[in-house]
C-alpha cells in the first residue's frame, strides 16, 4: 500500500500522535489545552491546535510572562497582527535574555542559577521548535511545531514560577 493511501501515514494522525508521545515521555509539559493526555488512546487523540489559536496564546505568553520577568526590552506581541517571522525572532530574544539571566546568577550563593538553566533550555526548545516552522513549506506540520514551542513556553513559565519567582502578573 502506498503511504498516501495508507490510514497510518495520515499527517494530522501523526502530529498528533508525535504530539501525545512527547507528552506522555516528559519532553513537554501537559497543559489544559494540550492535544492529548497521558494514557489516550490514539483513537481519542484531539487534533493540534491550528497557528490561529497557537499562535495567540505564545503572544499573551510573551507580552504577560516574558516582557515582565525576563526582558522588559522585548517588543510587544500585537495579537491582532501576529507575524509568525516575527514571534520566531522574539522567542530568540526570550531565550538569550534568560541566558544572560543564567550567566548573571552563576555566582549567586542562593541557588537560583539551576532554576535559571532550566527556564533558559525550555526557552530554547520553544525558539528551536518555532524555528522549524519556517522549513515547513507546505505548512502541515507547521501547526504541530508551533503548539510544541507554546508548550515548551509554558513550561519554562511554570518553571520561573515554582524554582524561581512568584507568580508574575495576568
Amino acid at each position: 500500500m502506498q503511504p498516501e493511501h495508507c490510514p497510518f501515514h495520515r499527517r494530522e494522525d501523526t502530529c498528533a500522535a508525535t504530539a501525545r508521545l512527547l507528552v506522555q515521555a516528559g519532553l513537554l509539559d501537559p497543559a489544559p489545552h494540550a492535544p492529548a493526555a497521558c494514557g489516550t488512546a490514539a483513537g481519542d487523540v484531539a487534533p493540534v491546535p491550528s497557528r490561529e489559536v497557537t499562535l495567540p496564546l505564545i503572544a499573551e505568553h510573551i507580552n504577560t510572562w516574558g516582557r515582565v520577568v525576563i526582558d522588559p526590552t522585548l517588543p510587544h506581541a500585537d495579537v491582532a497582527s501576529l507575524e509568525e517571522r516575527s514571534l520566531r525572532y522574539t522567542l530568540q530574544a526570550l531565550w538569550e535574555a534568560a541566558g544572560e539571566a543564567t550567566r548573571r546568577r552563576v555566582a549567586f550563593p542562593d541557588g537560583s542559577a539551576s532554576g535559571w538553566w532550566r527556564v533558559s533550555d525550555a526557552l530554547q526548545e520553544a525558539q528551536s521548535a518555532a524555528r522549524r516552522t519556517a522549513a515547513d513549506s507546505d505548512g502541515g506540520e507547521a501547526d504541530l511545531w508551533w503548539y510544541i514551542a507554546l508548550l515548551h513556553l509554558g513550561h519554562a513559565r511554570t518553571l520561573w514560577q515554582n524554582r524561581i519567582g512568584r507568580t508574575p502578573p495576568q
